[in-house]
């Protein structure tokens, strides 16, 4: 069972900054980096830059400093006991895989470390009694699977960018809302940036431009609503934000090609 005492998200400390603690923590420690800092841990000194993330296992010594500039990081104190019944022995139930303790490594997307650890930090405050032991479990179960890909994995990491978060959150948004009709001069206006700054950010972290994106992913829900429902062609292009019919299947045939009811007539022959 795992128990949150505290945390913090994007939490900012003034150039100096320094932390020493010698006798370690009697709780685990886990940290993301956002901003450059010199570790040493149990011995073992390692410059981290942003991305970096360390689960400190309890009293270890650890110091760690910021080396020119404000530090910033999101920071979790937990504490963690196996499960156990009724007569004392421990539980069946599977124990969550911790990531490797006391080594810093690099992390593939800072944005779903933030939102687990919000989570957790509103689990702890807000969830009722009845569900908080629950809730906090498999939130650490979703996010040690995260830590530990990202260590097995380190070649998939993709390119850190600025505003990386907020990208990923509008292209979510492009999947799950293709209807809103989303344009690349909105999206930057959102961010405060330019419309090209934009582009070139939105292409580096996700290799694809915006635009194309975007067609992409209208027509890849224009394929889902075919194969799952009995709509028509029609309708399924004003669910996924087209205005215009001669457009929506154009688009569709340059990224399938073939037009929807080829598709359809695909999918319906292949069902047993």
């Amino acid at each position: 069972m795992f128990l949150v005492l505290r945390g913090g998200c994007a939490a900012r400390h003034p150039y100096p900054f320094s932390l020493s603690r010698e006798q370690g923590m009697p709780n685990y420690v886990l940290l993301f980096v956002r901003t450059a800092g010199n570790f040493c841990i149990n011995g073992t000194e390692t410059a981290a830059r942003p991305g970096h993330a360390v689960l400190i296992c309890p009293k270890t010594p650890y110091y760690y400093r910021s080396p020119d500039s404000e530090y910033m990081d999101d920071w979790l104190h937990f504490e963690y006991s196996p499960d156990t019944g009724a007569d004392g022995a421990k539980a069946r139930t599977e124990h969550p895989k911790f990531p490797p303790m006391n080594q810093l490594f690099l992390t593939h997307d800072t944005g779903i470390y933030s939102s687990l650890l919000r989570q957790l930090l509103w689990e702890k405050s807000y969830s009722p009694p009845a569900l908080l032991a629950e809730n906090t479990d498999a939130l650490f179960r979703v996010l040690f699977n995260h830590l530990n890909f990202d260590y097995s994995h380190p070649q998939a990491a993709l390119p850190v960018v600025p505003y990386q978060e907020q990208l990923r959150m509008i292209r979510l948004n492009l999947k799950n809302s293709p209807e809103q009709g989303h344009d690349a001069a909105r999206c930057a206006a959102g961010l405060g940036i330019s419309e090209s700054y934009f582009q070139h950010i939105y292409r580096r972290l996700f290799g694809i431009p915006f635009q194309k994106d975007c067609i992409r992913l209208r027509v890849a829900h224009a394929m889902e609503l075919l194969d799952s429902t009995d709509l028509t062609a029609e309708h399924i292009y004003s669910i996924c934000g087209y205005h215009s019919e001669v457009h929506f299947y154009r688009q569709f045939k340059s990224v399938t090609g073939c037009t929807p009811m080829q598709y359809r007539r695909r999918i319906l022959r292949s069902m047993p």
